[in-house]
């Protein structure tokens, strides 16, 4: 368990600040197609299960806030209903991708099938809700292999600061020993 006085380390508030700040920033710029699966999968191999479902919340959360507060997403059943989906499919991908990733040795084979695994759940339970929920056109091969570059692009990108982080606070293993 985190307690209190970790929380306000700074070495180990970095890494969770970047995800935190990367979040900002990124459903700003990118709305809805944010990369909810590289978050979960780079959660998953980044911290303990209880820190990882929270940051993965939190994700959501500042996501959700972003766009309706700041982008006026519409107030109805629909967005509502994929915004609860997407976090659904988020904590899967988190999950799922943890099982995997204890499967593999070796940090790059790992990061690639925690990252592979997080993806085809998110999208997989996302396109099943599209089937009631709307929006099914979105799941089209040209639309999704978009949402995995940006995935991969994002997940690449953090790993390098992930790496940049224990560099500069001492931190010896990119990843998490908790699997």
């Amino acid at each position: 368990m985190i307690m209190a006085n970790e929380l306000l380390n700074a070495k180990a508030a970095a890494w969770p600040a970047t995800l935190a700040g990367a979040t900002v920033l990124g459903s700003l710029a990118l709305a809805c197609i944010f990369p909810f699966a590289a978050i979960a999968a780079l959660a998953a191999l980044t911290m303990d299960r209880r820190s990882g479902i929270a940051l993965v919340g939190a994700v959501w959360a500042a996501n959700q806030a972003v766009g309706f507060l700041l982008m006026n997403f519409p107030w109805d059943a629909q967005a509502v209903g994929h915004g609860i989906a997407i976090l659904a499919a988020t904590l899967a991908g988190f999950g799922v991708a943890r099982f995997v990733a204890s499967k593999f040795e070796g940090s790059v084979l790992r990061s690639v099938a925690a990252l592979a695994s997080a993806f085809v759940v998110y999208e997989v339970l996302l396109r099943a809700y599209a089937q009631f929920g709307g929006g099914a056109e979105n799941f089209s091969a040209e639309i999704v292999s978009g949402v995995a570059i940006n995935d991969a692009m994002w997940f690449a990108g953090l790993i390098a600061l992930r790496w940049a982080i224990g560099q500069a606070t001492g931190e010896k293993a990119i990843f998490s020993a908790a699997r």
